[in-house]
């Protein structure tokens, strides 16, 4: 089975409801341990109801209504090794009708002056600021250690106000809320032990910054102990885990000890890549120890004393943890039959991505939001009325009631509605019933209901699925994106809002686009869709705009499938997927959208050119002969849709001299290799772009070749020393 597109939201999935009824699913899973340990056990669904039992077993109540729903199981060993697996289950034929929720009125919030900040964000992340090239054996190379827990305090320069504190991530990354324009800032560091950090400085508010590196070190000359390492299980895998959709967080931890085993500083989290670094104050010839825990394993080490004693000089200390991840080997449900339910979701054998590490980096390059981020996301703008501490929502929006305001189906007066339907291959492989319209020259909305793609590549199984779709069977999810202003918000002007509607139309919290996990709005759709205001989370408390500068994303046919049923060919739909392009130009979307749009039909006003080359790629063609083919085969397929919905300085199609992008393929995105660990092996970030990808250059030498002239490789490098696993 290939991957099958998953979504979720909040549901009631930590609470318990009793049924009886044809919905009742037994869940069952299996998991196998080759250590020995006693395995936990975690359940989550993305609707209905769940006796959320730390057992094998479970019981689900899947909602009244139609369409496709997801459980989850986390399975963990108390030492660190877990893995996670999703099941899907449709809920058609049980014929339900979902309930109808009365509706709710759709209002932006009131906000005060000071709500909607004119300035910029950073996203800061931190690093420790000495040699660290690791060694394991043969191997050996340089990592940056991101560090975790490391404190910050933003305030005024000029009245030395407070206006933030936060801690960094296990990430080692932090993002400052909005600064206000031309006025300068200070940052004041700490580490997790309590010691000031030198290396952070002055900002002042203006531009957005991606991803500041802070290089940081202590600020006393007295801590002469400089220690970093790599902890890691016995399989390769990282000891712990950070599941947002799950609410669990676990990592090691390292800490020093003096040679009666008293602590000298407080302990360290290990980060997400399975590093650490920490300084201390020590005697120079001092007998040091080492404590490494990680959940129920713990081990005390003897740090070797360097020649010469402590001063100063970085000391590598990796340890291997005597554990491995814990092996799923089925997970079944059954109806009160017994009849088999659904089925698990796995990925297709021999896919390029199943080989790749850390599978939740898929769709989160820019950031991965939380529950409590995604609801506060949601109430900036009106959808929700308010949300509790958890992030649950409290008087949401249904997308009837979305529809409504936006003049959309049973709704629509004398506005024109367009529609298409059509399976986007090539970066999420889902059926998508596009509908859009412009009820007014200031609001633009389209919402997608998703259904899942083929699992091949013939025609009769694209059919199959779009057929399927207009069925309106197996429906995952309803996206749903408005141009439109918000009172209070960017001076009065419409910007681009994204809203996810469960199978049952209730406003949802989290997508799984790719069967990789549940991902939080709207970092979720912003992974594509822009947001050069969006830098790692959307604000979690407070009153923040939800203006995330995102764009609308052009229709590219040749990306698509198309059925052959009457009505449904891409030649029947072609003038409807020109009036789609029209609306988005009409969004004021980047200047690479409008461009692409404009380029494709130069030469017909109906017809899609795809092969259309911009101008700077047929230019560079001519002095270096492939360009040409190397954008059509690469930048458009995989690269240039979300790319052109995104600032200037990031659009693959323009330059002069030559194509923007190319003067930075020295960077680790796609090549992977290189110390910023963060960036390695990014892009594509999404799963389907990268395995389609990777299959038409590993079935095409003269393609390898040319993608290795252009950007350095063919496929990615692991990490330095240690794989991203």
């Amino acid at each position: 089975m290939s991957l099958l597109a998953g979504c979720g939201g909040s549901g009631s999935a930590d609470g318990v409801k009793k049924s009886t009824g044809a919905t009742l699913t037994s869940l069952q899973v299996e998991g196998r341990d080759a250590d020995g340990d006693n395995l936990n056990y975690q359940w989550r669904v993305t609707a209905g109801s769940i006796d959320n039992r730390n057992a094998s077993a479970t019981t689900w109540s899947l909602p009244d209504g139609p369409g496709m729903h997801f459980a989850y199981v986390l399975i963990g060993d108390g030492r660190g090794g877990y893995v996670e697996q999703q099941y899907a289950v449709s809920s058609d034929a049980f014929k339900i009708p979902a309930p109808v929720a009365a509706p709710a009125s759709y209002s932006a919030p009131a906000v005060v002056a000071g709500d909607d900040v004119k300035g910029g964000s950073v996203r800061l992340r931190f690093i420790a600021d000495f040699d660290t090239t690791f060694h394991d054996g043969a191997a050996s190379g340089a990592r940056n250690v991101y560090l975790p827990d490391v404190r910050v305090s933003l305030t005024k320069a000029s009245n030395g106000e407070v206006v933030y504190s936060g801690t960094s991530s296990l990430g080692g990354e932090l993002t400052l809320p909005a600064l206000a324009e031309g006025e300068q800032f200070k940052i004041v560091c700490s580490g997790p032990q309590g010691n000031m950090l030198e290396g952070c400085s002055t900002l002042t508010g203006s531009a957005v910054s991606q991803g500041l590196q802070l290089p940081v070190k202590t600020s006393s000359n007295v801590h002469n102990l400089r220690l970093y390492g790599h902890v890691g299980l016995a399989d390769g895998g990282l000891c712990g885990v950070d599941n947002a959709f799950f609410g669990v967080q676990s990592s090691a931890t390292v800490q020093v000890l003096q040679s009666d085993g008293s602590g000298i500083a407080p302990p360290v989290r290990v980060n997400r890549f399975g590093d650490y670094a920490l300084d201390a104050a020590v005697l120079v010839n001092a007998r040091l120890k080492l404590r490494i825990r990680c959940e129920a394993y713990s081990a005390i080490l003897d740090l070797p004393t360097p020649t010469g004693g402590y001063l100063g000089n970085a000391v590598e200390f990796s340890h291997v943890i005597p554990n491995t991840r814990p092996a799923m080997v089925r997970m079944l449900a059954n109806g009160p039959d017994g009849n088999v339910r659904g089925q698990m979701v796995v990925p297709v054998a021999g896919a390029f991505s199943v080989a790749q590490p850390r599978s939740d980096q898929f769709l989160t390059y820019k950031g991965a939001d939380s529950r409590v981020s995604a609801c506060n996301y949601y109430r900036a703008f009106g959808a929700v009325k308010d949300c509790d501490a958890q992030g649950n929502m409290l008087g949401a929006i249904t997308l009837e009631d979305w529809k409504r305001e936006n003049r959309i189906g049973p709704y629509r007066a004398a506005n024109e509605e367009v529609s298409a339907t059509y399976v986007n291959q090539r970066d999420l492989n889902l059926v998508r019933r596009m509908v859009a319209t412009q009820a007014a020259p200031d609001r633009i909305a389209f919402v997608v209901c998703n259904h899942p793609g083929p699992d091949g590549d013939t025609q009769r199984e694209t059919n199959e699925v779009i057929d399927t779709a207009l069925a309106d069977e197996k429906r995952v999810a309803c996206v749903a994106m408005e141009y439109s202003s918000a009172t209070g918000r960017s001076d009065g002007k419409p910007f681009t809002k994204f809203l996810t509607f469960g199978p049952d139309g209730k406003l949802v919290l989290s997508v799984n686009l790719d069967g990789r996990g549940e991902k939080y709005m709207p970092g979720a759709c912003v992974a594509c869709h822009g947001g050069a205001t969006y830098l790692g989370r959307f604000p979690e408390s407070g009153h923040p705009s939800p203006d995330l500068k995102a764009n609308f994303l052009p229709f590219d046919t040749g990306n698509y499938l198309f059925s052959t049923r009457r009505g449904f060919s891409e030649a029947e739909q072609s003038a409807a997927i020109r009036k789609l392009n029209d609306l988005v130009v009409a969004t004021q979307p980047a200047t690479a959208t409008r461009n692409l749009i404009q380029g494709w039909y130069a030469k017909s006003p109906l017809t899609l050119d795809k092969t259309y080359v911009p101008p700077a790629w047929v230019s560079y063609d001519t002095v270096k002969p492939g360009a040409a083919r190397f954008y059509r085969e690469v930048v458009g397929t995989a690269c240039r849709t979300c790319h052109a919905a995104m600032q200037d300085n990031f659009d693959w199609d323009a330059g002069a001299a030559q194509p923007i992008l190319l003067s930075r393929v020295a960077l680790p995105h796609v090549c992977g290799g290189k110390a910023d660990l963060y960036a390695n092996a990014s892009m594509p970030n999404a799963l389907m772009s990268l395995d389609k990808l990777q299959t038409h250059i590993q079935a095409d030498p003269s393609l390898a070749t040319l993608v290795v002239d252009f950007l350095g490789c063919s496929a990615p490098a692991p990490d330095p020393v240690y794989p991203r696993r």
